[in-house]
């Protein structure tokens, strides 16, 4: 289908590049990628054994060439392989701007018969846009009439409604270019150019063929996906455009939120009013048409309005949202291509609306770019002078503004005017720009990103929580095969940008207000953590709560665990990672200290032996401080479940909450938990999900529950294998007066029966069951009568988790018309149902009437990584 010549990147090499865990990964991202014309063409048996060689040639052969381009961009990304991603960024985008040199040759007459006079050249893009400014400031009768000359002088004919609406276009976007890049547009231009290339219908490389419909341009906030929008409408004006599309639309959402009920036509032409006896003309070629849609996220509308009344009349009144759904789910125009920008919140929905769509990620100004377009800003004055204090001053004042309307600073804003305060070298004025901030999350991804951040953070005094991320490469790593030359060239360079780090971390020493600390995805160095340990060990250090998250090198949680044994400010430590297994010598000497004031300790994902579990298990039966233990996602198995609750039961043991989430253990461990329920005194909370106990396990577990001494009051069994049976057990120890008051059974297939045993113990007077989970129970509209029967009689219950399970309409109808005759209790009642459901919605209003202080939210999220009842674990 493709040769790799037609590529704008070597395939073949850039997969000898992955291992084979890589390549794996890799074909798996590539089935998740494809739409559903490409999957089918793929042979998928072929591209299961295929190896880096044959794999290319098997994406070369059955694919079209600009989705090889994307997805293997899109494949590398996610795979956080960053070296082949650039790389392939850059060579595709070096193809095409061969390719534009190659088809642009301008020896070449444009037709015979007709001597083609060259312009004027000019040096580089800022000529160009002075060039074009000077002709935006005639008006638009001047434009069309002189196009009009041109038109007749070419062609023998006048300009066409076409050719005015692209003159109209051109100088409204141009105008909004000109003023949001005064003087600066060269480097702009360049990025731009670099994710425009990304797009199949910008790429000049691409085929002619079928390409995507809808393409979707995604990512945060200030990564330039507006002004990459309008950028296309300008080039579109100009004939830069590599698809030929005879008419381009821009539609802001944010200015749609403000728009009454009219017409498609009238939506489209609601700039040009005149226009819209031409609609038909104009509409009848959808197929030559691109629709430019920006801000998704910004639209506000109602739930489902998106999806309601849709149709494809374009000459019916219908309200905005109508007939954006319409274009959006091609009931309208369905020929027309579709190019929609949304911050990644939005993507859920977006999803919904549109078929087989193409995601990009936008990933926008990336250092070098933000660095050079400060650079040019600021290349006539000092780097350190007062003279850029005025330019500066511009800058923080917008940064400010954000600041005052409390509007979330994109890390792009941070990092500009981090690099905006180290340019002024003015301490009075960092120390005043930096006061109002209390959090702070920075990822250091070049050198340039320490000196910036190691000036400002030291003025940062009301500075309460830091979150780092540190990219790989910033310091020296142990690279033995590098020549000795380059081991000391590399060496100095990191002697150097030591002293940064050193700058950056004495905040932890000197600012006192510094509470919270969180280092994760990051590679520091023998040398870079020696620092921060001294740093963090000096006596006015006062952090109190540390996270450490995937963290190299190996032995950085040994040291970070040694520097805090005699610290007595430590409350929270958070350790994830394969490495942590050397730190457990230091944790048991923190537990065991006499002034330990350690209350959470979290040790996620950790690879350590037996006997290391078991020296932290006997560091617990004497720990005076510690109340919260969490060690999900650990192979403790049966044999290591079981030395831990020997500790639980020591009477010194202070444990109020424990979660053994997914460590692996059985029903074997059931009977030493039922007896640490009953002999410990402080026990409160404590999470068992994702383990295989069964509804014997439960069984034994109700044993110890039955007992008056347990004091247990959360119990989270999410994923348990529970069944019918399971619940029966359960409920008989509801109806007895017991302290169980929160109870998570979430992901367990409990049957009909199993919620009638549930519901009977609700309705039982000694129940004391005030939360209940059931996300994804596989609960039916059947049993919306049993727990109809429950919001009517119980007074205990205040929050009733129904999520994931399809009631259906008449179920959620049958489920709460109760709640809008009578007051309960309930304060939280989350359900899975269609809020675009009429009556629905008249039942929801009646609800919130006669019960105001009741919240009945939506479930249209997937709490898998974060239950709902989690955050009971979380200190």
């Amino acid at each position: 289908m493709v040769s790799s010549t037609e590529l704008g990147f070597n395939l073949k090499a850039l997969l000898e590049k992955l291992d084979q865990n890589e390549l794996s990964e890799f074909k798996s991202l590539l089935k998740t990628f494809a739409q559903k014309n490409e999957l089918q063409e793929l042979p998928q048996m072929e591209v299961d054994t295929a190896d880096r060689k044959q794999l290319a040639e098997i994406l070369l052969n059955h694919c079209p060439s600009y989705w090889v381009d994307m997805v293997v961009i899109q494949a590398f990304r996610q795979m956080n392989r960053r070296d082949l991603w650039m790389k392939a960024k850059n060579e595709l985008r070096e193809a095409a701007l061969a390719s534009i040199d190659k088809n642009n040759n301008k020896n070449e007459p444009l037709w015979t018969g007709i001597e083609w006079k060259e312009g004027p050249e000019y040096e580089n893009l800022e000529e160009l846009l002075q060039h074009l400014e000077k002709q935006s400031e005639r008006t638009e009768e001047e434009e069309v009439i002189n196009l009009g000359k041109t038109k007749t002088f070419l062609e023998g004919e006048k300009p066409g409604k076409e050719d005015i609406y692209r003159s109209i276009v051109k100088k409204k976007f141009w105008k909004h270019w000109k003023n949001n890049w005064p003087g600066l547009s060269e480097n702009i231009h360049d990025v731009t150019q670099r994710d425009k290339m990304l797009i199949p219908f910008c790429d000049p490389t691409m085929l002619p063929g079928p390409f995507p419909h809808t393409v979707v341009l995604y990512g945060p906030a200030g990564v330039g996906k507006t002004t990459l929008a309008k950028k296309l409408m300008l080039d579109w004006a100009e004939n830069n455009l590599n698809q030929v599309f005879k008419y381009t639309f821009y539609l802001s959402c944010k200015e749609l939120n403000h728009m009454g009920a009219c017409s498609f036509a009238e939506l489209i032409f609601k700039d040009w009013p005149e226009w819209q006896d031409d609609a038909a003309e104009v509409l009848a070629q959808a197929q030559k048409i691109l629709f430019i849609i920006d801000g998704f996220e910004e639209l506000r509308v109602p739930a489902g309005a998106l999806i309601h009344d849709i149709c494809g009349n374009w000459e019916r009144e219908m309200p905005v949202p109508v007939l954006l759904g319409s274009l959006l789910k091609r009931k309208m125009l369905p020929k027309a291509s579709l190019l929609v920008t949304t911050r990644p919140e939005a993507l859920r929905e977006l999803r919904l609306l549109v078929e087989q769509p193409l995601f990009i990620e936008m990933e926008g100004l990336l250092e070098p770019d933000r660095r050079a377009y400060f650079l040019r800003q600021f290349a006539d004055q000092d780097t350190f002078g007062c003279r850029m204090f005025l330019q500066i001053r511009e800058e923080l004042l917008k940064y400010r503004a954000n600041f005052d309307e409390n509007k979330p600073f994109s890390r792009t804003d941070m990092k500009e005017l981090l690099y905006c305060l180290y340019e002024s070298q003015d301490e009075g004025l960092v120390r005043g720009a930096m006061a109002p901030f209390k959090e702070l999350s920075l990822h250091l991804n070049n050198k340039m990103d320490v000196i910036d951040s190691s000036f400002c953070l030291k003025h940062c005094q009301n500075l309460q929580k830091l979150a780092l991320r540190v990219a790989k490469g910033i310091f020296l790593e142990n690279d033995t095969a590098l020549e000795p030359h380059t081991q000391l060239e590399r060496s100095q360079d990191d002697q150097h940008i030591l002293s940064f780090w050193t700058e950056l971390c004495s905040i932890f020493g000197s600012n006192e207000n510094l509470i919270f600390l969180k280092i994760s995805q990051s590679f520091l160095s023998t040398s870079s953590v020696r620092i921060l340990c001294e740093q963090i060990a000096s006596a006015t250090c006062n952090l109190q709560k540390v996270v450490l998250k995937n963290v190299s090198p190996a032995d950085v949680y040994q040291n970070f665990c040694f520097t805090f044994i005699h610290n007595e400010t430590l409350t929270n430590l958070t350790l994830q990672g394969n490495d942590q297994d050397d730190a457990f010598p230091s944790l048991c000497e923190i537990l065991r200290h006499p002034k330990c004031n350690l209350q959470y300790l979290s040790l996620t994902s950790c690879s350590a032996t037996t006997q290391q579990w078991v020296n932290l298990f006997l560091a617990l039966e004497t720990s005076q401080s510690l109340m919260n233990l969490i060690l999900s996602d650990n192979h403790l198995l049966d044999k290591g479940v079981k030395l831990l609750l020997r500790a639980l039961t020591h009477p010194k043991c202070c444990l109020e909450r424990l979660s053994l989430e997914n460590c692996y253990f059985t029903e074997a461990c059931c009977k030493n938990l039922a007896s640490v329920l009953i002999v410990s005194v402080r026990l409160t909370h404590l999470c068992l999900a994702n383990n295989n106990l069964g509804d014997r396990g439960v069984k034994i577990l109700c044993e110890g529950l039955s007992y008056p001494e347990c004091r247990l009051q959360i119990l989270v069994l999410w994923h348990c294998n529970i069944t019918t049976d399971g619940c029966h057990h359960l409920s008989k120890i509801l109806q007895q007066k017991t302290s169980l008051t929160h109870l998570d059974l979430g992901l367990n297939h409990l049957g009909i029966a199993g919620l009638k045993f549930l519901c009977e113990a609700l309705k039982a007077p000694l129940c004391n069951l005030r939360c209940l989970w059931l996300w994804g129970c596989s609960i039916t509209t059947f049993s919306c009568e049993d727990l109809s029967a429950i919001l009517k009689s119980n007074q205990n219950l205040s929050t009733l988790d129904l999520g994931q399970n399809s009631l259906g309409s008449s179920g959620v109808k049958m489920l709460c018309k109760p709640l809008k005759h009578q007051k309960c209790p309930l304060q939280m009642l989350r359900l899975k149902m269609d809020e675009s459901d009429v009556e629905i919605q008249k039942l929801l209003k009646e609800i919130q009437a006669t019960n105001p202080h009741l919240t009945i939210e939506n479930d249209n999220h997937d709490p898998r990584g974060k239950r709902p009842s989690s955050h009971y674990f979380i200190v």
